[in-house]
């Protein structure tokens, strides 16, 4: 496991611009963390470096999933509010995983096929006072270990 601090949003912005600049079709970045603690900003940023208006990208924890167009598709999907692995497939959501695009998942706890997927895991914990952000990243397959080399974020013990 590798982890970054940041400390600012602009910060978890460039982050996610520094992620989002080697993904491309197919590829599956799953975020979790407490609620406000920056998946959305990052996700911005991943989204920004696809060649999406930062400005456009939003939670999607209402409408379950948001559609961007850019470089290559942007699924950005938000499970906070589904309840099991059936309901995240009765909304069809699942179709969104290995696809033409990148997708982007919040809250993937809900979805227990993702453990079965190769995918970079992104954990972000609030530091106290909310003064700064601690992001967890984790490969899991060997598509994500190179990824995470590629980034320069490789763990050295791993």
């Amino acid at each position: 496991m590798t982890t970054l601090t940041s400390h600012s949003p602009q910060e978890t912005l460039q982050i996610g611009e520094r992620i989002g600049r080697r993904l491309g079709p197919g590829d599956l970045v799953c975020l979790s963390g407490d609620l406000g603690a920056g998946k959305t900003c990052l996700a911005r940023g991943i989204a920004k470096a696809l060649g999406v208006d930062p400005d456009t990208v939003t939670s999607p924890t209402f409408v379950l999933a948001q559609e961007y167009t850019g470089r290559v598709p942007v699924y950005h999907l938000d499970l906070y509010r589904l309840t099991s692995e059936a309901s995240v497939e009765e909304a069809g959501l699942d179709e969104y995983l290995d696809s033409d695009g990148v997708a982007i998942v919040e809250w993937p706890g809900v979805f227990p096929a993702l453990e079965r997927m190769e995918r970079l895991e992104i954990r972000v914990r609030m530091g106290p006072e909310d003064t700064f952000r601690t992001l967890e990243f984790a490969a899991h397959g060997p598509r994500y270990s190179a990824f995470m080399e590629e980034i320069g974020l490789a763990d050295p013990c791993g």
